[in-house]
């Protein structure tokens, strides 16, 4: 099953519903979510299923129940390792990654997909304030490759597949 990653979500219930378009139609395990959601109550079940880090407005008196997000966090899947965090304070070269590692970012709100001394590189955009002529965007995992995704079409629009 595949995993959706999203960022700067910044509390826009639109932004939600295009995200929730997306696990409708793909249906993933798991939610990884690269800081700036900026939660408020009446998504607080959306924010809570989340795996996310903590970005630059993000204020930990906006999470009530939920808890505060880490500035990074590691996770493996698909045999390979995921590393995570907002963008604004960390980067890919503030890890010791190894190359087939899994580097996610934000901050930016543009998406971008790339291969670095052979880690992979993934900012998925934002659904509520994208800032590239791709619109709203997130990116889906998979076992076979990483994803670039159109929360308007529900269609992929860049694609990286694993060596």
């Amino acid at each position: 099953m595949p995993i959706l990653i999203t960022s700067d979500i910044h509390g826009s219930s639109e932004g939600i519903k295009l995200l929730r378009d997306a696990i409708g139609k793909y249906r993933p395990e798991m939610i990884i979510s690269a800081g700036d959601q900026c939660p408020d109550e009446e998504n607080a079940a959306f924010y809570s299923s989340l795996r996310s880090v903590r970005g630059n407005c993000d204020r930990f008196y906006e999470y009530g129940s939920i808890p505060f997000p880490p500035l990074s966090l590691e996770l493996k899947a698909y045999g390979r390792r995921i590393i995570v965090t907002h963008g604004d304070r960390l980067y890919y070269d503030d890890f010791l990654l190894n190359p087939g590692d899994i580097f996610i970012s934000g901050h930016t709100h543009v998406p971008c997909l790339e291969m670095k001394n052979g880690i992979y590189i993934c900012n998925p955009g934002s659904p509520s304030r994208p800032r590239s002529s791709e619109g709203p965007s997130a990116a889906l995992l998979t076992e076979s490759g990483i994803s670039l995704l159109s929360l308007l079409s529900l269609d992929f629009f860049r694609t990286l597949s694993f060596l």
